[in-house]
């Protein structure tokens, strides 16, 4: 860790490796948020930080609206950064590769799920034998984010904090896009998300707290939670380090100091033995996650039920974001809605549905059928039509008690398949396959067992509900 080299570690070896470019435009986007990253930090150490939010940003903003066809080495963009921070520069550096090979196998032709899955196994031990592997365990994020210079970064440069939070969230949101989907889906997928990410999520000021990879990815969270906790750790360890260098309270040894502290706080080595969900509550050992989500550490006012989701409000995790109603266990899942920024699970085609259709421009959903290993993708449009990547798709509805829809409200790849389960399921034999031409206009409203959850917001000092 305190070789002043460069240290370069290089990806696994595999036939997927950047496999990301079968998405251009993600790639591009992806390839930006390094640049973007980089340019801040030097400016930070360069006696430049008073443009940061002037000049530096709008030279941020145009990278990113061009963003770089080929990856780029950061240490060719912040030179004195490197210089000063090598060690922490390894660690950022590692964990990236880390983003990028898990995509890589996620994006990869010719791979079935299986061998995905297992692939990306290897890449976590791969990955977690180096010195500089960032710790899988959930971290208590309210401890993280409660020293003396936390905020400072936010505070001052709110438009530059607001692009580092796009960035993650767009490093976090692309996973349960790619997870167990069709890779012909990954590219129509994107284009919502990627719309997402350009327009909104790199200027969005009002975040209270960072993208979390088990708010916007929860399938691939649940499935890897050490991934999903190193990712997250990884964005913590920038936010103290932005904070650390935009405070005035430390000098610059004690800057140097402070970065090398934060980056001992997230190293595996400094948690090695330990098990998730143990350890000492509100302490840096502290491994507790949300009931229902293994990969998230213990957030601002948690309890092991509830957590609070900027832009949401509270969730239960175990819950149907749209009946209150607990998800399936084990493999068994229903679907997911992603829309205005967040993804939520839900039990059924219904939930997913009348979800999707409370919000305003494109959303996307990603259900199980019948078959495991054909996942359906719809992707609506701004007024709410359709498309799926399985055109012989037909849906059964029948109305009955909420607490068992995900029994009465499903999705099958044709016709043949729903006969098949209402032959073994006779109580439905009276329905009729219903075409996502008419699927799409039906609307049930609010289920009569939704709860909300009336609690403040934790990151409000005024009370307020949150959203």
């Amino acid at each position: 860790m305190d070789d002043r080299g460069a240290d370069h570690m290089f990806y696994k070896p595999g036939p997927y490796n950047w496999s990301i470019r079968n998405v251009p435009q993600f790639a591009a986007d992806m390839y930006g948020t390094g640049v973007g990253h980089g340019i801040a930090y030097e400016a930070l150490v360069t006696g430049q930080a008073d443009k940061l939010e002037g000049p530096i940003y709008d030279s941020i903003v145009k990278v990113l609206k061009n963003p770089p066809r080929l990856p780029i080495d950061e240490g060719a963009i912040l030179p004195t950064f490197k210089r000063r921070y090598g060690e922490l520069e390894k660690v950022f550096d590692w964990a990236h590769t880390l983003h990028f090979q898990t995509i890589d196998v996620l994006a990869h032709r010719g791979w079935t799920d299986a061998q995905k899955e297992a692939e990306i196994e290897r890449i976590w031990q791969f990955y977690s034998a180096q010195p500089y592997a960032i710790t899988g365990l959930p971290l208590n994020m309210e401890v993280l984010d409660g020293y003396s210079y936390s905020g400072a970064f936010r505070t001052k440069y709110p438009k530059v904090n607001g692009l580092f939070w796009g960035y993650h969230w767009l490093q976090t949101a692309n996973y349960d896009m790619l997870y167990r989907t069709p890779v012909e889906t990954h590219g129509p997928q994107y284009q919502v998300v990627g719309e997402r990410y350009r327009e909104t999520e790199l200027f969005n000021t009002e975040r209270e707290f960072m993208p979390m990879t088990g708010e916007l990815s929860p399938r691939f969270a649940k499935r890897f939670p050490e991934i999903a906790n190193s990712f997250d750790n990884l964005h913590m360890l920038h936010d103290n380090v932005n904070d650390i260098l935009a405070t005035n309270e430390l000098t610059e040894v004690q800057k140097k100091q402070q970065i090398r502290i934060a980056i001992w706080r997230v190293l595996a080595t400094t948690h090695q033995g330990e098990t998730a969900g143990e350890g000492e509550a509100n302490s840096l050992h502290d491994h507790r996650y949300p009931f229902g989500m293994p990969g998230m550490g213990w957030m601002k006012g948690a309890t092991e039920s509830e957590m609070y989701m900027s832009g949401m409000g509270w969730m239960n995790m175990e819950e149907c974001g749209h009946c209150s109603i607990r998800l399936p266990s084990g493999d068994e899942w229903g679907a997911t809605v992603s829309a205005n920024g967040w993804t939520m699970m839900v039990r059924c085609m219904l939930c997913a549905r009348d979800m999707a259709s409370e919000t305003i421009g494109k959303a996307i959903i990603r259900a199980a059928t019948e078959d495991p290993k054909q996942t359906l993708v719809l992707i609506s449009d701004e007024l709410g039509n359709w498309t799926s990547n399985l055109p012989e798709i037909v849906f059964l509805e029948v109305k009955a008690d909420h607490p068992e829809c995900n029994d009465w409200s499903k999705v099958f790849t044709s016709r043949r398949a729903f006969d098949a389960y209402i032959a073994e399921n006779p109580d439905y034999k009276d329905a009729q396959p219903i075409a996502l031409s008419e699927w799409q206009t039906r609307n049930e409203g609010t289920p009569e067992t939704y709860r909300r959850i009336n609690r403040p917001s934790p990151y409000q000092r005024n009370g307020e509900v949150g959203p």
